[in-house]
């Protein structure tokens, strides 16, 4: 699975960018060119994510240990891009990483 970063943030399930950006710098690989965050996407997140507890704020221990277990799973489905990005954006070796997301 091969991913290019689009530079966009996902508020409420949306990719939203600003209007100026600006470029990674990785260790190794492509550069890629990032939306820079703003206040204003900031508040954006917060009251999506405010809006999102009054639905999962409400849901029993079972849906939402099902709902966690979901985003492992896909975790370890996406398993090598997300090293493979996270190396580029960070530098840390692949190994490392790889516990990180062990962990995660």
């Amino acid at each position: 699975m091969s991913f290019t970063p689009h530079g966009k943030h996902l508020i409420a399930g949306d990719w939203i960018a600003s209007d100026v950006t600006f470029q990674s710098e990785p260790a190794h690989g492509p550069v890629h060119s990032f939306s820079v965050g703003t206040p204003d996407l900031v508040n954006q997140a917060c009251e999506a994510a405010e809006q999102a507890f009054w639905t999962y704020g409400y849901t029993t221990r079972q849906q939402r240990a099902d709902f966690l277990n979901a985003i492992a799973d896909q975790i370890e489905a996406r398993a090598e891009a997300i090293t493979q990005i996270g190396t580029q954006e960070t530098g840390l070796p692949e190994a490392r990483l790889q516990g990180e997301r062990g962990r995660t």
